[in-house]
């Protein structure tokens, strides 16, 4: 948990706003989310199948998909939580061996599901949609980090995709709440090129965009 503080504070992102997102931390075990589940009665095939439990290979069994990292919560927009998304943290030497792979990812997102299709949700909306319908205005930025440090700074018309290209559906899903995008992405040729797919899906969906 300290490892989890300290990354929001090098972000300086106050506990109000991690409260606001409702951040929390998946610890560095393989089995601490299947444990709870099963001390709650939740059928580990269920929680395989919400993305939350992988199953092992051999031996049978579940473990957890998200170990060490700091992670975010997935609403829809009518205000449910369907996925998660997990920033790593850093490893200590006192972790076992494996928790946190050598090639894993940044990031890592829950899978899709039946309640859960990442190119038809956005990261923030359920606290963005608020603002966005009374200035018609939504900033889209790339990624979660991002979101909340732009509403901490009083942007709270932000979101972001989910790890993924912005899609026709995520832009057609901001029509229902604003007229106009800002797309605020990295300056970098990535983010060049994702400002451009960005545009053309805001356009294609009746949005008016600008970088």
């Amino acid at each position: 948990v300290a490892l989890a503080l300290e990354a929001l504070e090098a972000r300086q992102i106050s506990r109000e706003t991690a409260t606001t997102f409702r951040l929390g931390y998946a610890p560095a075990r393989w089995d601490g989310l299947a444990e709870e589940l099963r001390r709650q009665g939740v059928s580990p095939a269920d929680a395989e199948l919400a993305g939350m439990l992988l199953g092992r290979k051999q031996g049978g069994g579940h473990y957890d998909r998200f170990r060490h990292r700091l992670m975010f919560p997935v609403w829809d927009r009518h205000g449910k939580i369907v996925a998660f998304s997990g920033r790593i943290l850093p490893a200590t030497e006192d972790m076992p061996e494996g928790i946190v792979p050598e090639d894993a990812g940044k990031y890592i997102n829950s899978p899709e599901t039946p309640i859960f299709r990442k190119s038809d949700n956005l990261f923030g909306l359920h606290v963005a949609r608020a603002q966005m319908r009374q200035t018609a205005q939504a900033v889209l930025v790339e990624g979660n980090f991002d979101v909340v440090a732009m509403h901490q700074a009083g942007f709270a018309n932000t979101v972001a995709p989910l790890g993924t290209a912005f899609t026709e559906a995520q832009a057609r899903l901001l029509r229902r709440f604003a007229e106009e995008v800002i797309l605020l992405f990295d300056g970098d040729e990535a983010g060049r090129k994702a400002s451009r797919v960005a545009h053309q899906a805001c356009l294609s969906a009746g949005l008016q965009s600008r970088i």
